[in-house]
């Protein structure tokens, strides 16, 4: 059977050290030597204490030890592939560990001596433990200080009392309890101890280990009394002690809230949770394959949560093959335990049994979310010296007790509350199992899809993404470097809040985040290819390029038009709403990220934000425009205010009459005006006409857009029809009520994007977002077109304004061309956060006029 492990620990150490080569797709042989240190470090050991125990105890249990050498050395090689410098430590202290299961089979009577001086050991450990409050560490620098240190090497005293523990139970239920004897006084000594044991961890806030204490106690209580109904106290136990815990601790009840909802705060508190379930269901059934997988993104996956590491790299299968391995050495030991011939060796066995299915469970079902986390290792995987050594030294006291059998069967009493705790522990077992299937399989897709799942981020750095060009094939987006340091560069950064960015610390945006599954090869691509590149590299194919119907030069006029603003420019196509220039301004440099996140995030004005797609405004004074089709359709006229009653009672459009060097109310959006036209309109005329117009639905975008505002009822415009002026729109909504007066009254749906280069070699247009659709009738169309138009060139437009938050000014600019207009016909909407119509004038004619040429 050894031979067969260690066959297999060979192949998946050759695995390991060819992983890197695998990953950047080397067509010569690289192999990382370095993953063989721990194997020929298991493979010594394993050698020298197979040939001790045959010779010394030729009558031992022929599983243990192949079954724990087995997860010894999973555990080593994993922990090396995690961190190779903890990796050279857990092989060191498994040599240690090896010299002390020698000596321990050296040793004369040792068990009898474990008896003996069961007081002794119990002292000692309780000793250790209570230094720690003396002069206890933490390898780590700050948090709790369980580790004693001694010339550089960390010991964890609770790791060994658990053994001395199970040690000095065993032998005082062996010494004490016997027929017609009062078994509460007979176990009140152990009690005590145990109370006391767990009090000193408590007070360390080592909870885990705490609770493992009580709940091994109880289950050794069990067996010794041979009371089933004591298996009661400990779900009992734990449902007040976590009550009381909840509202004593601060930790206790952060690991409860996290453990009924490791979703609430997934970027603190929930972060290791809720990764350790994304790692289970990215390894699937078969898992990443050895080395290709990423643990690391698991908080402590060396230790605590390394057995969703090996979910992750092994999958299902694995993860079972360690829950079996670990299953049968718990049922090996309650078989040695039942034909123990000494009661010590009996209580021992069991002892140690049941403390292998109680931390295994606790922790395997913590990673899984079924247990809240209890922070103990996973016996002879988790990095950990003190907790291996303690687990080897463990195994060797199994093995020289399954040496000493007895001729006689227990009798059915003695034998029945063994047979009810090992029913128990396969109960857990097989319900961790199922629910380990369940992430693994069924809610796969839905645990992978997670906005917090970032192995994107490492596929980005191995599989390129797709690059994004404009209209007329410029790289707008480009991968730089080679397999292993892939990176995204933006050659428009002004362009970043549409292009968005693709970073390992701060996710994803814009047309990265959207368009995600073309340009990192999940789409567009054919079965076979996604499955060969994800079977041997655990990768997604390259992704696909994709076009946008951006013009690059009308994009960087109207950056240079906005800059130093704050605002927004969206300028399209008003027949088929393809979109040639987005501009939000203040932007960000996605090629700078790095460097620039933590003051991006600490300024006011909101440099992230895409203010043409998210960014919302009252729509003020451009309501001239919109209400004008449900004013013409009810036959009324519209009264043009005189100049001396603007300026008295709208300032900001007197500005705008000067800068537009005409005096046109309506255009140039008067708020007398806005009132009188709102008063007199039918309100469910206007009711239809906004909502046919789309300011009550969001844009059917390829990037985030805002929330529409919520629809406003008939009766609500008819009691005040000025809430109108206070509806939230956004600019590229106001740009698709542009095109939809220029295109005689059809509203197209919004086109950023425009094709994907498929792995054909062609590039594939997109089909229409949605169907366009007759918002409002031709001739309304053209007369509102009629109503805005210029005096000397051939485009209508408006100006408007509103205060945003009822302080800050906005001015309003949305316009279009006429039928005159000899090009493409265009729609424009400008937003700028300030009382500035003359900009908003110049950039409207600028980009307007510019797209002649372009």
């Amino acid at each position: 059977m050894l031979l067969m492990v260690s066959i297999t620990l060979f192949f998946y150490a050759s695995a390991l050290a060819l992983a890197s080569g695998t990953r950047t797709h080397s067509e010569t042989l690289l192999i990382s030597a370095e993953f063989f240190v721990p194997f020929l470090a298991w493979l010594l050991g394993t050698v020298l204490i197979q040939r001790s125990i045959n010779r010394r105890l030729p009558n031992r249990d022929p599983w243990i030890f192949p079954v724990t050498s087995a997860l010894t050395g999973f555990g080593m090689l994993t922990i090396w592939r995690i961190s190779p410098d903890l990796g050279l430590k857990q092989s060191a202290w498994f040599l240690v560990g090896t010299a002390l299961f020698l000596a321990g089979l050296c040793a004369r009577d040792l068990i009898k001596i474990l008896k003996t001086y069961k007081y002794v050991w119990l002292l000692l450990g309780l000793i250790l433990i209570g230094l720690t409050f003396v002069v206890g560490v933490n390898p780590a620098g700050s948090g709790q200080r369980l580790w004693l240190r001694v010339f550089d090497i960390y010991i964890q005293p609770s790791e060994p009392l658990k053994l001395l523990l199970i040690i000095y139970l065993a032998a005082f239920f062996a010494d004490q309890l016997r027929p017609n004897i009062n078994w509460i006084s007979s176990v009140f000594p152990t009690l005590v101890v145990v109370v006391f044991a767990g009090l000193l961890l408590i007070a360390q806030r080592d909870l885990g280990t705490a609770s493992l204490f009580i709940s091994l106690y109880i289950l050794m209580l069990t067996v010794t009394t041979q009371r089933r109904r004591l298996l009661w106290i400990i779900p009992a136990l734990a449902l007040v002690a976590g009550t009381i815990g909840y509202f004593a601790f601060d930790v206790v009840k952060t690991r409860v809230d996290i453990w009924l909802n490791p979703w609430l705060d997934t970027s603190g508190n929930a972060w290791q949770l809720a990764q350790a379930q994304i790692a289970i269901a990215t390894g699937g059934l078969t898992g990443t394959g050895p080395g290709l997988g990423s643990p690391q993104f698991v908080p402590i996956a060396v230790s605590d949560f390394i057995f969703t590491s090996i979910g992750e790299e092994l999958g299902l299968f694995g993860t079972i093959a360690v829950m079996l391995m670990l299953l049968i050495l718990v049922f090996r030991g309650v078989n040695i335990a039942l034909s123990s011939k000494t009661v010590f060796g009996r209580y021992l066995a069991f002892g140690i049994s049941a403390y292998f299915a109680l931390q295994s469970t606790f922790i395997i079902g913590g990673n899984l979310g079924l247990l809240p986390l209890t922070g103990v290792t996973l016996p002879f995987l988790s990095y950990g010296g003190s907790s291996l050594v303690t687990n080897m030294l463990a195994v060797m006291l199994l093995l020289r007790v399954s040496t000493e059998t007895s001729a006689k069967d227990l009798l059915n009493k003695v034998r029945l509350p063994y047979q009810w705790a090992a029913r128990i522990f396969a109960g857990l077992f097989i319900i961790i199992a199922v629910w380990n299937g369940y992430l693994a399989f069924p809610n796969q897709q839905t645990l992978e899809a997670r906005a917090e799942n970032p192995r994107w981020a490492v596929y980005d750095r191995y599989s390129p993404r797709g690059e994004i060009y404009a209209l007329s094939g410029e790289k707008l987006v480009e991968v730089q470097g080679e397999p292993g340091s892939y990176q995204l560069r933006v050659n428009h950064p002004e362009l970043s809040n549409t292009l968005g960015y693709a970073h390992p610390a701060y996710g994803q945006s814009g047309l990265q985040s959207s368009q995600y599954d073309l340009l990192r090869g999940y789409a567009g691509v054919s079965f076979e290819d996604r499955w060969e590149h994800e079977l041997l590299y655990n990768q997604p194919p390259p992704g696909l390029d994709l076009k946008l119907n951006i013009n690059l030069a009308l994009q960087k006029r109207a950056d240079e038009l906005l800059n130093g603003q704050t605002g927004a420019i969206v300028l399209l196509n008003a027949q088929t709403a393809e979109i040639y220039a987005i501009a939000s301004h203040p932007n960000f440099d996605t090629n700078r990220l790095s460097e620039t996140w933590d003051s991006l995030m600490q300024r006011s004005d909101a440099p992230l934000l895409n203010r043409a797609t998210q960014g919302i405004y009252p729509l003020g004074t451009l309501a001239n425009s919109v209400a004008s089709t449900s004013l013409l359709e009810s036959n009324h006229a519209l009264d043009r205010a005189s100049p001396e009653d603007l300026v008295a009672l709208d300032p900001y459009c007197y500005r705008a009459m000067q800068s537009a060097g005409k005096l046109n109310g309506f255009q140039l959006g008067c708020e007398s005006v806005s009132k009188q036209i709102l008063n007199l309109t039918n309100p469910t005329l206007l009711q239809a006409d906004l909502e046919a117009l789309g300011l009550f639905s969001a844009p059917d975008l390829a990037i985030q857009t805002s929330q529409p505002a919520p629809l406003l009822s008939a009766a609500q415009l008819d009691e005040n029809p000025l809430l109108v002026m206070d509806i939230n729109v956004s600019p590229m909504q106001m740009a698709l009520v542009a095109a939809t007066y220029t295109n005689d009254g059809r509203r197209a749906a919004p086109a950023l994007v425009n094709s994907y280069f498929t792995p054909e070699g062609t590039w594939q247009a997109f089909g229409p977002r949605g169907a366009a659709v007759d918002a409002i009738s031709p001739e309304l169309a053209e007369e509102t077109r009629l109503a805005l138009a210029s005096d000397s060139q051939t485009i209508w437009y408006q100006v408007g304004h509103a205060l945003i938050n009822q302080t800050e000014p906005l001015t309003w600019y949305i316009g279009g061309t006429t039928p005159e207009w000899s090009a493409t016909p265009l729609a424009i909407a400008i937003a700028i956060e300030a009382d500035n119509p003359d900009l908003a004038l110049t950039i409207g004619r600028t980009l307007l006029n510019l797209s002649v040429s372009n």
